[in-house]
């Protein structure tokens, strides 16, 4: 599985969670915080989306990411 499609996943569950959101304001770049998503909601996207990349990572590991591509950068090298 390539980045790019970790990255389509996490779209997914981003909309899925932040309904106001639409694709085009999901990019590598931006941290989901600025997307108004708050802890719970970053909690939801991120356990949403291990789950559906059958990862189990301790979520204190993500902590220190800053942004989307970071999170999917971090994802890609668990898989």
């Amino acid at each position: 599985m390539s980045k790019d499609q970790v990255l389509e996943i996490m779209k997914l569950k981003m909309i899925d969670i932040l309904p106001d959101l639409t694709p085009g304001q999901i990019r590598r770049e931006v941290s989901m915080k600025d997307l108004g998503a708050n802890s719970i909601d970053r909690f939801d996207i991120i356990s949403d989306t291990m789950h559906e990349l059958k990862l189990r990572i301790p979520l204190l590991q993500f902590g220190s990411l800053k942004n989307i591509g970071e999170v999917v950068d971090f994802l890609h090298e668990n898989l």
